[in-house]
C-alpha cells in the first residue's frame, strides 16, 4: 500500500518565520527572493498596476510562451522566479497606499528592491525611510551598476548590460551573421 503524505501547511526550512517585502521585478532581484522563499521565508511581492503601460504586474508575467488555455499573465519565466511568493498590486505612487506600505514594512524583517534608488527616494522608500519604520530591517537594494561610478542609478536590464559591455557584438564574431544581437541568456 502506498504511503500518503500531507502537504505542509506552514513554511519549513531555515528561513521559516522570516517575512520579506519584495519590490523586485524582472529577474535580478526576483530570483534572489525566490531562493529565500524556497528556504521557507514568507515573501510578499508588490507589483505595479501598470502605470499606463497596459496590463499591470511584474513585466515578466507577460514574457515567454504561455501554454494554450493557461492564464496569459502567468508567463513561464514569471512562474519560475516567483514561486513561493504571494503577490499584491499596489500603486506606490498613490498617496492613499502609504499606510498599507508602512504596515507591510513594519511587519517584515527584510525589504528587498530592484527599483532605482532615485525612484525609491521619490516613493519615500529610501533606506532611511524604511529604517525609520523598522529599525532592525535588512535592506537589500539590487542595483545593476552599483551605487557609485558613472552608471550608478542607471537602469540595468540584461539587454542594456549586454549592449553596454559589448557582449551583443559576440554572436556576429562567432556565427558569421553581421547583425549585432543579444545573447539568449
Amino acid at each position: 500500500m502506498a504511503e500518503t503524505r500531507e502537504l505542509a501547511t506552514t513554511a519549513t526550512g531555515p528561513l521559516a518565520g522570516i517575512r520579506i517585502l519584495d519590490l523586485t521585478s524582472v529577474v535580478f532581484g526576483s530570483y534572489a527572493t525566490q531562493i529565500l522563499g524556497d528556504q521557507g521565508a514568507e515573501v510578499i511581492k508588490i507589483e505595479d498596476p501598470g502605470s499606463g503601460r497596459g496590463d499591470g504586474g511584474d513585466i515578466m508575467r507577460w514574457a515567454g510562451h504561455v501554454p494554450p488555455g493557461a492564464p496569459r499573465d502567468l508567463g513561464p519565466i514569471f512562474l519560475t522566479i516567483n514561486r513561493n511568493k504571494r503577490s499584491v498590486v499596489v500603486d506606490m505612487k498613490d498617496p492613499a497606499t502609504k499606510p498599507l506600505m508602512e504596515a507591510l514594512i513594519r511587519s517584515c524583517e527584510v525589504f528587498a528592491t530592484s527599483i532605482r534608488y532615485e525612484g525609491l527616494k521619490r516613493l519615500g522608500l529610501a533606506y532611511e525611510d524604511v529604517r525609520a519604520l523598522r529599525p532592525d530591517v535588512v535592506y537589500v537594494h539590487a542595483a545593476g551598476y552599483g551605487s557609485e561610478g558613472p552608471y550608478a542609478g542607471e537602469p540595468a536590464y540584461d539587454d542594456l548590460i549586454q549592449s553596454a559591455s559589448g557582449l551583443a557584438d559576440l554572436l556576429p564574431r562567432t556565427d558569421g551573421n553581421p547583425t549585432p544581437r543579444i545573447l539568449p541568456t
